[in-house]
Protein backbone atom coordinates (compact mmCIF):
# COMPACT_ATOMS: atom_id res chain seq x y z
CA UNK A 1 0.00 0.00 0.00
CA UNK A 2 1.06 3.40 -0.97
CA UNK A 3 0.23 6.52 -1.99
CA UNK A 4 1.13 8.73 -5.11
CA UNK A 5 0.66 12.76 -5.29
CA UNK A 6 -1.51 13.31 -8.75
CA UNK A 7 -2.05 17.09 -8.69
CA UNK A 8 -2.57 17.48 -5.29
CA UNK A 9 -4.43 14.37 -4.26
CA UNK A 10 -2.98 11.89 -2.65
CA UNK A 11 -4.37 8.69 -4.01
CA UNK A 12 -4.39 5.87 -2.17
CA UNK A 13 -2.80 2.74 -3.96
CA UNK A 14 -2.45 -0.97 -3.43
CA UNK A 15 0.49 -2.80 -5.30
CA UNK A 16 0.92 -6.71 -5.28
CA UNK A 17 5.05 -5.45 -6.95
CA UNK A 18 6.66 -7.98 -8.81
CA UNK A 19 7.60 -8.22 -12.72
CA UNK A 20 4.32 -9.66 -13.85
CA UNK A 21 2.02 -8.37 -16.43
CA UNK A 22 -0.05 -5.61 -14.57
CA UNK A 23 -3.31 -4.98 -14.04
CA UNK A 24 -4.82 -2.05 -13.07
CA UNK A 25 -8.44 -1.51 -11.26
CA UNK A 26 -10.79 0.83 -11.30
CA UNK A 27 -13.72 1.08 -8.49
CA UNK A 28 -17.30 2.68 -9.19
CA UNK A 29 -19.11 4.89 -7.25
CA UNK A 30 -19.38 4.67 -3.32
CA UNK A 31 -17.15 1.60 -3.30
CA UNK A 32 -13.09 2.04 -3.51
CA UNK A 33 -10.13 -0.70 -4.98
CA UNK A 34 -11.50 -2.97 -2.12
CA UNK A 35 -14.20 -3.32 -4.55
CA UNK A 36 -12.05 -5.87 -6.52
CA UNK A 37 -10.23 -7.69 -3.63
CA UNK A 38 -11.52 -11.01 -4.82
CA UNK A 39 -10.24 -10.67 -8.02
CA UNK A 40 -7.16 -9.25 -6.43
CA UNK A 41 -6.25 -12.20 -4.60
CA UNK A 42 -7.21 -14.46 -7.30
CA UNK A 43 -4.82 -13.24 -10.30
CA UNK A 44 -2.06 -11.78 -8.40
CA UNK A 45 0.58 -15.29 -9.13
CA UNK A 46 0.26 -14.49 -12.37
CA UNK A 47 -0.19 -10.70 -12.98
CA UNK A 48 0.63 -7.88 -10.93
CA UNK A 49 -2.83 -6.06 -9.59
CA UNK A 50 -2.90 -2.44 -8.80
CA UNK A 51 -5.84 -0.91 -7.87
CA UNK A 52 -6.30 3.03 -7.34
CA UNK A 53 -8.88 4.79 -5.10
CA UNK A 54 -10.65 7.84 -6.45
CA UNK A 55 -9.97 11.09 -5.16
CA UNK A 56 -12.70 12.11 -2.53
CA UNK A 57 -13.42 8.34 -2.41
CA UNK A 58 -12.21 5.12 -0.36
CA UNK A 59 -8.67 6.00 0.88
CA UNK A 60 -7.57 8.88 -1.37
CA UNK A 61 -7.84 12.71 -0.17
CA UNK A 62 -10.21 15.20 -1.58
CA UNK A 63 -9.34 16.48 -5.31
CA UNK A 64 -7.63 19.84 -6.00
CA UNK A 65 -9.03 19.96 -9.60
CA UNK A 66 -12.47 19.25 -8.77
CA UNK A 67 -14.44 15.68 -9.65
CA UNK A 68 -15.42 16.24 -13.49
CA UNK A 69 -15.24 12.91 -15.54
CA UNK A 70 -12.52 14.40 -17.67
CA UNK A 71 -10.28 15.56 -14.16
CA UNK A 72 -10.96 11.94 -12.63
CA UNK A 73 -9.47 10.10 -15.95
CA UNK A 74 -6.77 12.01 -16.19
CA UNK A 75 -5.50 11.92 -12.72
CA UNK A 76 -5.55 7.81 -13.29
CA UNK A 77 -3.53 8.18 -16.59
CA UNK A 78 -1.07 10.17 -14.58
CA UNK A 79 -1.22 7.49 -11.69
CA UNK A 80 -0.66 5.03 -14.34
CA UNK A 81 2.03 6.47 -15.92
CA UNK A 82 3.88 7.79 -12.49
CA UNK A 83 3.70 3.82 -11.07
CA UNK A 84 5.38 2.84 -14.27
CA UNK A 85 3.00 0.50 -15.10
CA UNK A 86 2.26 0.79 -18.82
CA UNK A 87 0.77 -0.85 -21.12
CA UNK A 88 -1.65 -2.32 -18.86
CA UNK A 89 -4.82 -4.35 -18.56
CA UNK A 90 -7.05 -1.41 -17.33
CA UNK A 91 -10.26 -2.99 -15.57
CA UNK A 92 -12.95 -0.29 -14.97
CA UNK A 93 -16.06 -0.84 -13.21
CA UNK A 94 -19.47 1.57 -13.38
CA UNK A 95 -17.16 5.45 -13.29
CA UNK A 96 -13.68 3.43 -12.99
CA UNK A 97 -15.56 2.14 -16.97
CA UNK A 98 -16.07 6.05 -17.59
CA UNK A 99 -12.51 6.78 -16.81
CA UNK A 100 -11.47 3.50 -18.38
CA UNK A 101 -12.90 4.35 -22.08
CA UNK A 102 -11.75 7.85 -21.68
CA UNK A 103 -7.94 6.79 -21.26
CA UNK A 104 -8.24 4.22 -23.99
CA UNK A 105 -8.97 6.98 -26.68
CA UNK A 106 -7.01 9.75 -25.19
CA UNK A 107 -3.49 7.68 -23.64
CA UNK A 108 -4.07 4.37 -25.62
CA UNK A 109 -0.24 3.94 -24.94
CA UNK A 110 -0.72 3.11 -21.16
CA UNK A 111 -3.60 0.01 -22.24
CA UNK A 112 -2.48 -3.73 -23.23
CA UNK A 113 -6.55 -4.34 -22.68
CA UNK A 114 -9.55 -2.73 -22.07
CA UNK A 115 -12.18 -4.19 -19.75
CA UNK A 116 -15.52 -2.30 -18.93
CA UNK A 117 -17.64 -3.92 -16.67
CA UNK A 118 -21.23 -2.43 -15.58
CA UNK A 119 -20.80 0.75 -17.26
CA UNK A 120 -22.03 3.02 -20.31
CA UNK A 121 -20.91 5.01 -22.86
CA UNK A 122 -24.00 7.27 -22.32
CA UNK A 123 -24.82 10.57 -20.36
CA UNK A 124 -26.45 10.04 -17.44
CA UNK A 125 -30.05 9.41 -17.33
CA UNK A 126 -32.09 12.24 -16.41
CA UNK A 127 -35.28 11.26 -15.09
CA UNK A 128 -32.90 9.52 -12.10
CA UNK A 129 -31.47 12.98 -11.28
CA UNK A 130 -33.91 14.19 -9.08
CA UNK A 131 -33.91 11.19 -6.36
CA UNK A 132 -30.54 10.98 -6.62
CA UNK A 133 -29.70 14.39 -6.03
CA UNK A 134 -32.13 14.38 -3.26
CA UNK A 135 -30.06 11.72 -1.79
CA UNK A 136 -27.07 13.17 -2.38
CA UNK A 137 -27.85 16.30 -0.61
CA UNK A 138 -29.05 14.20 2.48
CA UNK A 139 -25.97 12.65 2.76
CA UNK A 140 -23.67 15.71 2.14
CA UNK A 141 -25.92 16.80 5.57
CA UNK A 142 -26.47 14.13 7.55
CA UNK A 143 -23.88 11.70 6.50
CA UNK A 144 -24.18 8.22 3.90
CA UNK A 145 -24.69 6.25 7.29
CA UNK A 146 -28.93 7.04 7.39
CA UNK A 147 -30.59 3.65 6.67
CA UNK A 148 -32.61 5.68 3.60
CA UNK A 149 -29.43 6.71 2.19
CA UNK A 150 -27.59 3.47 2.72
CA UNK A 151 -30.75 0.96 1.48
CA UNK A 152 -31.15 3.11 -1.64
CA UNK A 153 -27.50 3.09 -2.51
CA UNK A 154 -27.56 -0.80 -2.23
CA UNK A 155 -31.43 -0.96 -3.89
CA UNK A 156 -28.90 0.53 -6.90
CA UNK A 157 -25.07 -1.12 -6.37
CA UNK A 158 -26.88 -5.04 -5.94
CA UNK A 159 -29.03 -7.24 -7.74
CA UNK A 160 -32.19 -8.30 -5.65
CA UNK A 161 -30.59 -12.17 -5.09
CA UNK A 162 -27.25 -10.64 -4.01
CA UNK A 163 -29.04 -8.14 -1.66
CA UNK A 164 -31.32 -10.93 0.13
CA UNK A 165 -28.91 -13.94 0.22
CA UNK A 166 -28.28 -14.27 4.16
CA UNK A 167 -25.19 -15.59 2.85
CA UNK A 168 -23.57 -11.80 1.92
CA UNK A 169 -25.31 -10.06 4.74
CA UNK A 170 -21.45 -10.04 6.43
CA UNK A 171 -20.07 -8.28 3.22
CA UNK A 172 -22.73 -6.04 2.84
CA UNK A 173 -22.48 -5.10 6.08
CA UNK A 174 -18.71 -4.04 5.39
CA UNK A 175 -19.33 -2.02 2.76
CA UNK A 176 -22.24 -0.36 4.55
CA UNK A 177 -20.12 0.62 7.24
CA UNK A 178 -17.68 1.80 4.94
CA UNK A 179 -19.88 4.01 2.86
CA UNK A 180 -20.68 5.66 6.47
CA UNK A 181 -17.23 6.29 7.02
CA UNK A 182 -16.84 8.14 3.33
CA UNK A 183 -16.12 11.42 3.04
CA UNK A 184 -19.63 13.50 2.72
CA UNK A 185 -18.06 16.04 0.24
CA UNK A 186 -16.18 13.52 -1.69
CA UNK A 187 -19.60 11.92 -2.62
CA UNK A 188 -21.34 14.69 -2.97
CA UNK A 189 -19.09 16.39 -5.37
CA UNK A 190 -18.37 13.32 -7.54
CA UNK A 191 -21.94 12.11 -7.96
CA UNK A 192 -22.90 15.73 -9.00
CA UNK A 193 -20.14 15.68 -11.72
CA UNK A 194 -20.18 12.55 -12.50
CA UNK A 195 -23.92 13.20 -13.92
CA UNK A 196 -23.02 15.74 -16.21
CA UNK A 197 -20.44 13.73 -18.07
CA UNK A 198 -20.56 13.72 -22.02
CA UNK A 199 -21.99 11.12 -24.36
CA UNK A 200 -19.04 9.30 -25.16
CA UNK A 201 -20.56 7.28 -27.43
CA UNK A 202 -19.07 8.57 -30.74
CA UNK A 203 -15.66 7.89 -29.49
CA UNK A 204 -16.01 4.58 -28.73
CA UNK A 205 -14.97 3.73 -32.82
CA UNK A 206 -11.32 5.17 -31.82
CA UNK A 207 -11.14 2.70 -29.35
CA UNK A 208 -8.38 0.19 -30.59
CA UNK A 209 -7.30 -2.10 -28.02
CA UNK A 210 -8.84 -5.53 -27.28
CA UNK A 211 -12.16 -4.98 -25.10
CA UNK A 212 -13.87 -6.88 -22.90
CA UNK A 213 -17.52 -6.22 -21.89
CA UNK A 214 -19.34 -7.42 -18.86
CA UNK A 215 -22.75 -6.52 -17.68
CA UNK A 216 -24.86 -7.49 -15.28
CA UNK A 217 -28.13 -8.93 -16.09
CA UNK A 218 -30.41 -7.44 -13.57
CA UNK A 219 -27.78 -4.18 -13.01
CA UNK A 220 -30.97 -1.42 -12.54
CA UNK A 221 -27.89 1.52 -12.26
CA UNK A 222 -26.81 0.74 -15.33
CA UNK A 223 -28.54 -2.19 -17.34
CA UNK A 224 -27.28 -4.74 -19.62
CA UNK A 225 -28.62 -2.40 -22.69
CA UNK A 226 -25.56 0.13 -22.35
CA UNK A 227 -23.05 -2.83 -21.99
CA UNK A 228 -24.85 -4.37 -25.37
CA UNK A 229 -25.07 -0.82 -27.23
CA UNK A 230 -21.02 -0.55 -26.41
CA UNK A 231 -20.48 -4.17 -27.86
CA UNK A 232 -21.92 -3.15 -30.97
CA UNK A 233 -20.10 0.38 -31.30
CA UNK A 234 -17.03 -1.39 -30.48
CA UNK A 235 -15.68 -3.27 -33.12
CA UNK A 236 -14.00 -6.66 -32.28
CA UNK A 237 -15.63 -6.12 -28.79
CA UNK A 238 -15.64 -9.27 -26.59
CA UNK A 239 -19.19 -9.41 -24.36
CA UNK A 240 -20.42 -11.49 -21.35
CA UNK A 241 -23.43 -10.58 -19.68
CA UNK A 242 -23.50 -12.48 -15.85
CA UNK A 243 -27.62 -13.67 -15.34
CA UNK A 244 -29.04 -12.71 -11.92
CA UNK A 245 -26.04 -9.99 -11.50
CA UNK A 246 -26.98 -6.16 -10.24
CA UNK A 247 -24.30 -3.32 -10.35
CA UNK A 248 -21.49 -5.04 -8.48
CA UNK A 249 -20.73 -8.22 -10.56
CA UNK A 250 -16.59 -7.96 -9.21
CA UNK A 251 -18.55 -8.12 -5.83
CA UNK A 252 -21.72 -9.85 -6.37
CA UNK A 253 -20.03 -12.95 -8.78
CA UNK A 254 -16.12 -13.04 -7.53
CA UNK A 255 -15.23 -16.56 -9.06
CA UNK A 256 -17.65 -15.82 -12.64
CA UNK A 257 -15.77 -12.36 -12.93
CA UNK A 258 -12.19 -13.72 -12.13
CA UNK A 259 -13.10 -16.65 -14.82
CA UNK A 260 -13.74 -14.09 -17.47
CA UNK A 261 -10.91 -11.39 -16.98
CA UNK A 262 -8.27 -15.06 -16.84
CA UNK A 263 -9.25 -16.40 -20.03
CA UNK A 264 -9.31 -12.70 -21.53
CA UNK A 265 -6.15 -11.37 -20.28
CA UNK A 266 -4.91 -14.98 -21.40
CA UNK A 267 -5.79 -14.52 -24.72
CA UNK A 268 -4.85 -10.88 -25.78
Amino acid sequence: MTEIDVKGCQLFVTDTGGELPPVVFLHGFLFDGRQFDAQVAALSDNYRCVTIDFPGQGRSTLSTVGYSTENLSAMMAMAIEQLGLGPVHLVGLSMGGFAGMRIAVRRPDLLRSLTLMNTSAQPHARAKMPKQVLLASVARVAGVGLPPVLDGAEDEMYGIGFRTDPASAALRQTWRDRWSDSDRSGLFHTLMDMMRRSDFRPSLAQINVPTLIISGGVDVSLPPEHSREMHELLSGSRYVELAEVGHSSAVEEPAEVTSVLRQFFAAV
